[in-house]
């Protein structure tokens, strides 16, 4: 996997800058496609700026409403979410950038985005078992802890560690936090998902896989096997947006599961790979039931 991804400020900009040279290419080549969602698209495109999620949905969305806050104890914001504090890893360095953090973060996780992991019919079963792997603040599991039997949250950024710890520290009996990176083989720093769920004792759980880990997300489940040759109550919901070809991957080796994607495209320009057809799906989403 021959991955280029953006990842600093600078990176940023060059492909935002570069993607608005393709916009025009974008319009034409969906303004008259018989796929409503790609017309969809370009219209958007025609009145609008280019845009990772190119639907009208995101105006909703404004930074001013997301409002954080610094805690004097840890120096780190926070945002309160569902009445509970969710904590942002150091290194936000003023208020308007944490809280446009979690405006984007909000807005991915939007039921209209195509970015969401779940929705009123697919999400981690009461009593399950979750593996987050690439948990960052820890939404994903913040949403479901109360109804969850337990969270394994893999994440080995020290930041988000710090936070994740302050964010859950009244659930502690109910999170895990695994500083390992998941992928198809084992070794001092890295685990499979078969290896894990040995280890954990898992076997016999009912398990919901969410995997966000720029690209690495055909790794993750190559490394999960054995796990997936048990098929009844796991599900899992696998983002395929960071690399062209990782929906037709995953449809592929999960043809005889459920399987369904997420509505609508990104344009995800911030692969320095992005080119022709521009468009990806999000996320898709897996059942064995």
């Amino acid at each position: 996997m021959n991955q280029r991804i953006a990842s600093s400020d600078l990176e940023f900009i060059r492909c935002e800058i570069k993607a608005r040279f393709i916009k025009r290419k974008i319009i034409n080549k969906y303004a008259s496609s018989n796929d409503p969602e790609l017309r969809e698209i370009a219209d958007y495109l025609r009145h609008n700026a280019m845009s990772v999620f190119p639907y009208a949905f995101t105006k909703d969305y404004k930074i001013k409403d997301f409002n954080v806050e610094k805690d004097p104890t840890n120096d780190l914001f926070y945002y309160i979410k569902d009445g509970r504090r969710l904590y942002l890893r150091r290194g936000y360095k003023s208020k308007f950038r944490a809280s446009r953090y979690m405006k984007n973060l909000s807005m991915e996780q939007d039921s209209r985005s195509p970015h969401c992991y779940t929705d009123n019919s697919f999400h981690p079963d009461k009593g399950s078992i979750l593996l987050d792997v690439g948990g960052a603040e820890g939404i994903f599991a913040f949403q479901f802890i109360e109804d969850i039997k337990h969270a394994y949250i893999f994440e080995c950024d020290p930041r988000w560690i710090e936070a994740l710890k302050y964010t859950f520290k009244d659930h502690l009996e109910k999170i895990t936090i695994v500083e390992k990176y998941v992928t198809n083989y084992n070794d001092a720093d890295h685990i499979t998902l078969d290896q894990f769920v040995s280890e954990y004792k898992l076997t016999d759980e009912k398990i919901f896989i969410k995997a966000d880990c720029e690209g690495d997300e055909v790794h993750i489940i190559e490394g999960a096997s054995e796990l997936l040759k048990r098929k009844s109550g796991i599900k899992l919901a696998l983002c395929t947006y960071h690399l062209q070809d990782h929906e037709q991957i995953l449809r592929d080796r999960f043809a005889s599961w459920n399987v369904s994607c997420t509505r609508g495209y990104l344009l995800y320009y911030y692969d320095f790979d992005f080119a022709d057809p521009f468009v990806r799906r999000g996320v898709i989403r897996i059942s064995g039931d």
